[in-house]
């Protein structure tokens, strides 16, 4: 019985894969492939239908905004505190108790 079913299974994945095949290398096929791809990208872009980079530019524009912002409070900090090294001695790493 199970060696029935192995066939019966072999065979129906054969039939399958076969129709697949010419399905899929047929003018209707390969615009459902296009199609695919064109979903592909632009859930890859942020979503269906945002191919169109809008979203990707106003994400970089507002990252833009925010480093420029961090930049110039790191150098605020650098102009109004004391930036010196602090340099350790042995002597003060062992007396730590």
């Amino acid at each position: 019985m199970k060696n029935n079913h192995f066939l019966l299974g072999l065979a129906l994945g054969c039939a399958s894969g076969y129709a697949a095949s010419k399905y899929l290398t047929s003018e209707s096929g390969q615009k459902l492939l296009e199609n695919i791809n064109t979903i592909r990208s632009d859930f890859n872009n942020g979503g269906v239908g945002l191919n169109n980079n809008d979203l990707v530019d106003h994400f970089n524009e507002k990252t833009d905004a925010l480093k420029d912002h961090m930049a110039s409070t790191v150098d605020k900090i650098k102009e109004d505190e004391d930036t010196s090294d602090i340099v350790f001695d042995e002597d003060d790493l062992n007396n730590e108790e």
